[in-house]
């Protein structure tokens, strides 16, 4: 019988896991580091006290030529010799053509940094002091952000950029993500239906020039596993990453995204004070990652004892399946620490939290193979139902993915092979988990069985 946790459907749409954040001051410091910024505030110094314009608000050839030398707004994949960038940089004849300096110049006057008038622009006269404003700097920031966003991942990628903010934000603090896996993760379905065979690898390298524009705002760090480096030891700027990590910036900036959109989006802060039901019950809206995560900061502010007693206080009971599910998970981490009293709730005399315990305990590997043997044939059957019980609550389709998935392996033959140890103790759920099982299982005699011991359910007890 699978002690794992069965994983939860791919079409659900996962709440975002709860998150900390950085101070203010510290966040508004790194904003001000990011290329983006740092590149609009040196340009709106630099245009001071006035440079003249054209129609569009853009400073002539010869301006922009100095104010990519003076704020070294070079081409990324421009070779940094003097003489190469002296060759490139009098090609310019219009500020169209140097694409660096001009998303930093429309950054800056979109921020209000630069103020343009009868054909002269300006730094703002109170730019020093907004720079002094960690608020004032975060709000341009979130604003860039906002706009980058949009321009790369949906402009230059073609994605929907909430599919890849998601999946980084739901990674660990600190995790490098292999860019393979966002690939896999965010493309396939699109190319699947859109997309000529050839075109996957044309958009896995427009997603990689997407999050290169993306890792100027700070938001996201770009890296390799190994030396980056052409045949004759020069580094290659334009090479395509190995790992895509988010930064704390970053993260902050995909929160006000989700709070723009109305989506919940917790601080941990908040989360580790949850009562016990609730924080069991968001488990289930999180991703696995984001499990991870929550069950980590809510039992670190917690002694492992403390954890226990609040988490058997609201399991018992019927109708609370999916939320035992999620204890064995939250329990799970903490067995080794809790092992006496997880034995003393076996011999509880509450057929659930006896259940509860049996899971944790058989999940440990801490038991020999007799003791094993022996919880397994006392609790087996009772946990089975509750473990079909709990993916129920996920609807139709999580009870199909449960079915499929290695965590439901051999545990609907356990179930069937006796089915008279069903009804010893019944659960509650006993009844409406058979049929289901009678209707949505994908082995035909599996299904029939579960029928077969659905019709053949001993009469309930009166007043039952």
């Amino acid at each position: 019988m699978s002690t794992h946790h069965p994983e939860a459907p791919s079409q659900r749409r996962f709440a975002a896991r709860p998150v900390s954040l950085l101070p203010i001051e510290a966040l508004a410091d790194r904003a001000l580091s990011s290329d983006l910024l740092r590149s609009a505030v040196d340009l709106a110094r630099w245009c001071g006290p006035v440079t003249p314009v054209d129609v569009d608000g853009v400073p002539d050839p010869q301006d922009v030529r100095t104010a990519i030398e003076r704020c070294g707004l070079w081409p990324r994949a421009l070779d940094r010799t003097p003489e190469r960038r002296a060759a490139w940089a009098d090609g310019i004849t219009s500020a169209t053509q140097a694409e660096d300096f001009l998303a930093a110049w429309r950054t800056a006057q979109h921020l209000g940094m630069i103020e343009c008038e009868t054909g002269q622009a300006r730094p703002t006269p109170d730019l020093e002091r907004w720079l002094d404003s960690p608020g004032r700097v975060l709000r341009w920031w979130t604003l860039a952000f906002h706009s980058c966003v949009e321009q790369s991942l949906r402009g230059i990628a073609g994605l929907e950029p909430q599919t890849t903010l998601a999946r980084l934000y739901e990674s660990p603090n600190g995790a490098r993500v292999p860019l393979r896996l966002v690939t896999q993760e965010i493309l396939p379905a699109r190319e699947a239906h859109y997309l000529p065979a050839r075109c996957p690898a044309w958009n896995s390298v427009r997603l990689t020039r997407a999050l290169w524009r993306l890792s100027d705002t700070g938001a996201i760090s770009l890296g390799w596993y190994g030396p980056r480096s052409d045949g004759a030891g020069a580094r290659t700027p334009r090479a395509a990453p190995s790992w895509v990590q988010l930064t704390d910036l970053g993260r902050f900036g995909i929160r006000q995204i989700l709070l723009a959109e109305e989506q919940s989006a917790p601080l941990t802060e908040e989360f580790v004070r949850l009562d016990a039901d609730e924080f069991l019950d968001a488990l289930a809206d999180f991703s696995p990652d984001g499990q991870l995560v929550a069950l980590t900061a809510w039992l670190d502010a917690r002694s492992p004892e403390q954890a226990l007693r609040e988490i058997v206080t609201v399991s018992s009971g019927p109708g609370l399946a999916l939320r035992r599910w999620n204890a064995t998970m939250a329990l799970g981490t903490i067995s080794s620490r809790v092992e006496p009293q997880l034995y003393a709730l076996l011999r509880s005399g509450d057929p659930t939290l006896a259940g509860l315990a049996s899971v944790v305990l058989l999940a440990s590997r801490m038991l020999s193979e007799p003791e094993r043997a022996r919880l397994t044939a006392q609790f087996g059957h009772w946990t089975a139902i509750d473990m079909f019980a709990a993916a129920t609550c996920l609807g139709e389709t999580g009870l199909k993915s449960f079915l499929v998935s290695e965590a439901a392996e051999g545990i609907d033959r356990f179930l069937l092979d006796d089915v008279t140890r069903l009804w010893r103790p019944e659960h509650p759920d006993t009844r409406s988990v058979l049929r289901l099982l009678g209707q949505h299982h994908p082995d035909p005699s599996i299904a029939a069985r579960a029928r077969a011991a659905s019709a053949h359910a001993p009469p309930r007890a009166e007043g039952s």
